[in-house]
């Protein structure tokens, strides 16, 4: 079987992160297979896009503590930083040993970020330099990072689409950041990919079960110590996000799911929206005032959720449309499949060729990707970047270049 996208304008991004000041007004969106930033300064009713530096690499996630100040992490790590409401990025940071998937905030001096390769970013100095703290857990991939105060902080861990046993773990650190010690770990499935601390003592974590994608919702009431199961709705899916203001919170995830609680996490509720892929980050400015996110959607609302609608886009509006098609042969398949394209026009802008999981987790990169007029054929073997096996499932194929993108789904068979 040969599938076959043929493509007549450009395609959605994945808006992997976003942050919404406390003004209710201003706010960012940035993204997982691009270096787009999108910024609104009317609430997320439109989005215009902000200029990167030319070597910056891909986001995973965005905070600010005002309209002025904000900072990413991406795809190697990398930490980009604006002063000056994203006229101006900056990277401040060239990067963690693997990439940074959560970056937090509690005042302009503290912030943290949740990497990968067991470790932890840490500064104290508003991001002008940052030091990179190595956990025991050497092997996990944290998602999740809270602080409470400059000292009491918590983190998760998970590996969205790896299908292993004993991956999700919960930690705590009483010294800013510098050590760690484990408070839970699961034996199953589940991954921890988002966390939450009102104060020392009470706290939300959420994630899921990758074999099944049910929902995990675990809530604390001294600390960590001990974790009680909390029932999520019906229609819920694995969660990746969640966010609080006061005892009023909200949770996002995989097709569409968006839930909400206003008793602090005991109790939850479905909200209907327009999404139906994932949702990867949530982030509210008051009770009323929120933003989501995800593959190929951004929504608003401002009524605590009762209503999400969608937003404009606008981030490639002077950028030229042109035909593409992609496809891939053997699809299903279990060992080598042939990914071929070809363009409408001579375009030598194709930049590169990458394979993302389901997830938004980068596999396979082929950058610079060789290129030459006429149609193009590129072999995938089925391992990433490290020449490892993928686990079985579907992957997204994605053709980028300056002026478009293009993407096609092909399963992996084990």
């Amino acid at each position: 079987m040969i599938a076959l996208i043929v493509f007549s304008v450009l395609l959605a991004h994945n808006y992997h992160g976003v942050a919404l000041a406390p003004d209710n007004v201003h706010g960012w969106v940035v993204c997982l297979d691009t270096t787009v930033i999108l910024h609104t300064d009317d609430g997320g009713v439109t989005w215009q896009e902000q200029s990167a530096p030319e070597n910056a690499e891909k986001f995973f996630d965005i905070t600010c503590v005002d309209e002025l100040q904000a900072w990413t992490i991406g795809i190697v790590g990398e930490v980009l930083h604006t002063d000056n409401g994203g006229l101006d990025w900056n990277i401040q940071w060239p990067g963690f040993t693997k990439y940074g998937t959560r970056i937090e905030f509690i005042d302009v001096d503290y912030g943290w970020a949740a990497c990968g390769n067991g470790a932890v970013g840490r500064t104290i100095s508003g991001g002008s330099s940052w030091e990179t703290i190595f956990t025991p857990w050497y092997a996990a991939e944290f998602y999740g990072i809270s602080f409470v105060n400059q000292w009491d902080g918590w983190l998760v861990a998970g590996y969205p689409d790896s299908l292993l046993t004993e991956q999700g773990l919960i930690l705590n650190s009483t010294d800013g950041g510098i050590n760690w010690n484990l408070l839970y770990e699961s034996p199953t499935y589940e991954d921890f990919l988002d966390v939450h601390f009102f104060h020392l003592y009470d706290g939300i974590v959420v994630g899921g079960d990758e074999i099944d994608y049910s929902p995990l919702i675990l809530r604390t009431t001294n600390g960590g110590i001990d974790w009680d199961t909390i029932d999520a709705p019906a229609s819920t899916y694995y969660l990746r996000a969640v966010d609080f203001v006061g005892n009023k919170g909200w949770a996002v995830g995989r097709f569409g799911t968006i839930i909400n609680t206003d008793d602090g996490g005991t109790t939850w509720s479905f909200q209907n929206n327009p999404a139906v892929n994932t949702l990867f980050d949530v982030d509210f400015s008051d009770t009323l005032h929120g933003l989501a996110c995800g593959d190929g959607i951004i929504l608003r609302t401002t009524d605590g959720g009762q209503n999400w609608s969608r937003t404009a886009i606008h981030e490639f509006e002077n950028k030229s449309v042109q035909q593409v098609a992609l496809c891939t042969y053997p699809n299903p398949c279990r060992g080598v499949t042939t990914i071929s394209f070809s363009v409408s026009r001579n375009q030598h802008a194709v930049s590169s060729l990458n394979i993302y999981s389901s997830t938004g987790r980068l596999v396979k990169s082929y950058d610079p990707l060789p290129y030459a007029p006429g149609p193009m054929q590129v072999s995938w073997d089925g391992t990433d970047d490290g020449g490892n096996d993928v686990p079985a499932g579907v992957y997204i194929v994605s053709l980028e270049s300056d002026t478009m993108i293009a993407t096609a789904k092909v399963t992996v068979l084990r």
